[in-house]
């Protein structure tokens, strides 16, 4: 694994949400470890007095809510690193409140996070309808101590000069519908620059738009440094591969969805296409060679999808990165996504990655990969409000068979489905 120079200090603590599509009050994802005796030489990162979690799971039936919570932080850090530039004059901002309460439903949204940058640690939050940022609010801790480097409700704007230099005077430049922080960013305030940088560097992803972050790894693939670690993540998957190659080809137009007399025309640019090699053999079963598939065409959808994120986990491992992933396991066998959870709370690589993805593969559920604390089950109650729960908090004992107990409803979060035989029984 080759490590880049890149500052091991940025980490996240919470994630907290509220009033957002699915989710009603306020719910929040906690990487603080808590202190129980599972997986302490590994899952765990040790930074001085902060235990931090590597990685956290998310579980429930579907409608729960999982999503809507990633999507959350998903719109967090988009908002972060673009209402400056994106959102022009009176355009809307694409939030969306709780709508099943009355409540809620013309309230703003609810967004904080709890981080660490270089030495010290940081709350920055916002509320936010489509109209305009409400508040908005950003904090230092130093020891035991907050101090607000600055505070935002309305117009009115709170900037501490000696925690936030050259920020004074960026609040004129500040539109209703724009970060504070975002417009610092945009005009080379340090501090603001290196949180944006942070959250710019997260990966989101949704698990069956894999395709999205392709490019990430063909990168790799193109760099002699690094070819060799994307090609040791196929061979090690156990996919009946054993290399591959990146071989620049003739773009053709798309075959598939076009007339047939169009489909094979020669367009001059040429793409990046990868192939697999497999062993080929005699009919006395000897290796004679090799056959080379197309990974787009010849390879299934499961080996497409973990190929596409193979960049995503050797840089974030290498770049102390947070990836957070919706449908984790969708086309992945089981053994290789408990694969990667066991390549994010490796304590071998020295990494101080996160994961926190969305899983419905109860086989994860698993004592010997996860601690308690990295188990979030999200279900709704009557009120149609996304709610969490740690595993921690239902105090199963150790040896507990999680896998098990979650299936027979011992910590909710299962969908309770009706016969659907029934639905085409003949009498």
């Amino acid at each position: 694994m080759y490590f880049y120079a890149y500052n091991l200090h940025k980490m996240l603590i919470y994630f907290k949400t509220g009033n957002y599509k699915s989710i009603k009050d306020p719910i929040t994802l906690n990487f603080n470890a808590a202190a129980i005796s599972e997986h302490t030489d590994s899952n765990v990162i040790e930074d001085e007095s902060l235990p931090l979690l590597k990685s956290i799971l998310l579980y429930g039936p579907n409608a729960s809510g999982k999503s809507k919570i990633l999507d959350a932080f998903a719109m967090f850090k988009w908002l972060i690193n673009n209402s400056a530039t994106e959102k022009q004059g009176n355009e809307q901002i694409e939030v969306e409140s709780f709508q099943l309460s009355e409540v809620t439903e013309n309230k703003p949204s609810f967004f904080e996070a709890c981080f660490t940058l270089d030495e010290n640690r940081y709350r920055y939050g916002f509320e936010v309808d489509k109209e305009k940022i409400h508040k908005e609010w950003l904090l230092e801790s130093k020891a035991t101590k907050e101090y607000p480097v600055f505070l935002r409700i309305g117009d009115q704007f709170e900037i501490t000069g000696k925690r936030f230099p050259n920020a004074e005077g960026l609040e004129r430049r500040t539109r209703k519908n724009a970060l504070f922080l975002s417009v610092a960013s945009q005009w080379n305030v340090k501090k603001a620059e290196q949180i944006n940088d942070w959250f710019s560097r997260i990966f989101t992803i949704h698990g069956v738009s894999d395709e999205l972050y392709k490019n990430v790894t063909l990168d790799l693939l193109k760099d002699k440094k690094h070819a060799d670690e994307v090609k040791s993540f196929i061979q090690k998957a156990d996919l009946g591969i054993q290399s591959i190659e990146l071989t620049n080809v003739p773009l053709y137009r798309g075959s598939k969805d076009l007339p047939r007399e169009l489909r094979n025309t020669l367009i001059t640019e040429e793409w990046p296409a990868v192939f697999t090699l497999h062993q080929k053999f005699n009919e006395n079963g000897e290796v004679i060679g090799s056959a080379r598939f197309l990974l787009e065409d010849q390879e299934s959808e499961g080996t497409q999808k973990y190929f596409n994120l193979i960049g995503v986990f050797i840089k974030a491992i290498a770049e102390d990165r947070i990836v957070v992933i919706d449908e984790f396991d969708a086309r992945l066998h089981t053994l290789l996504t408990k694969s990667v959870i066991k390549l994010f709370n490796s304590s071998k690589t020295k990494s101080k990655a996160q994961l926190l993805a969305a899983s419905h593969d109860t086989a994860l559920l698993d004592r010997d990969l996860l601690r308690r604390d990295q188990i979030y089950f999200v279900e709704k109650n009557r009120y149609g409000a996304s709610e969490v729960t740690s595993l921690v908090e239902y105090k199963p004992r150790k040896e507990s068979p999680y896998d098990k107990n979650y299936l027979e409803g011992k910590y909710g979060a299962i969908p309770f489905i009706d016969s659907l035989e029934t639905l085409v029984a003949h009498g």
